[in-house]
């Protein structure tokens, strides 16, 4: 079993054992629906569709025979792939799982500790396949998904704010981070996606400007911007750079905290804020 964020439980997916996928077969010859199948089996579709999906001939036909085999070549596989890895290494990897480390951050802190390393595509990848146990530590993952999202087929949400004005109409001085006043924001998030910080910093200075948000709305953004920056002198308060998050889509409200200085940077194609060197693992 995994548990969303929101705290829902959702099935884990387990592969067919080699009587469901003769019974699937048989279904299937019936002309059942997906769902009839399903219903029959005691699975959910989307586990009767990907199981259709990844375990036909190269004709497109589904044999129960052909399906068992290329799953029990697909799980040898994994296995070899991650034999070079020690259980301690493993046993490791599965503690910081659980207290809610990202597989970067892990990787990373094996290498800084001089420990055996191992890449966070690797971690993945080996959650992903269940390699010793390590499936039900997904729901450790930030996301909390059993499949990771390709990046290729998804339509970038970013970029969707209105009136927004591109980080080339930014003064050249903010860029030599010479004049203080120039601000990047950003949002922190927290741990499962419970909570956030609104941060502000000073490309010149490195000032940081921080506030804890009840969630991560526009309107929750500009109040707490507005409070923040009430305690920062006018002139201080030059331009403004955000990214594309859609916390930042009302941004034009922010225009009382700028000492009438037009928030030029209204929401740009993304770039990676000052505020990422603050969060940076020690």
């Amino acid at each position: 079993m995994f548990t969303t964020t929101a705290g829902a439980t959702l099935m884990s997916y387990t592969h067919l054992s080699a009587d469901e996928r003769l019974e699937l077969y048989q279904l299937q010859q019936k002309q059942l629906s997906m769902r009839s199948i399903a219903r029959h089996l005691g699975r959910s579709v989307s586990t009767v569709c990907r199981e259709l999906q990844r375990n036909q001939t190269v004709e497109g036909i589904y044999l129960p025979d052909t399906a068992q085999h290329q799953m029990e070549t697909r799980r040898q596989g994994a296995k070899n792939q991650f034999e070079q890895i020690s259980l301690a290494t493993v046993s490791q990897v599965k503690i910081s799982l659980k207290q809610y480390h990202s597989p970067e951050q892990i990787a990373g802190r094996l290498k800084r500790e001089e420990q055996p390393t191992v890449s966070h595509e690797t971690i993945y990848q080996m959650i992903y396949h269940n390699y010793e146990g390590m499936g039900a530590y997904a729901q450790y993952l930030r996301q909390s998904h059993i499949r990771r999202q390709k990046r290729k087929s998804q339509r970038s949400k970013r970029g969707l704010i209105a009136n927004r004005v591109g980080i080339e109409m930014r003064p050249s001085i903010a860029e030599e981070k010479s004049q203080i006043g120039n601000w990047e924001g950003d949002t922190i998030v927290g741990c499962n996606h419970l909570g956030a910080i609104a941060t502000h910093v000073d490309k010149a200075s490195k000032f940081l400007v921080a506030r804890l948000m009840k969630n991560r709305t526009a309107v929750q953004m500009n109040q707490v911007s507005i409070e923040a920056f009430n305690e920062i002198p006018a002139d201080k308060r030059r331009t403004f750079t955000f990214d594309n998050g859609k916390e930042f889509r009302s941004f034009t409200n922010l225009s009382c905290i700028t000492a009438n200085i037009l928030i030029l940077a209204r929401c740009l194609f993304w770039i990676e804020s000052c505020s990422s060197y603050f969060c940076k693992d020690p």
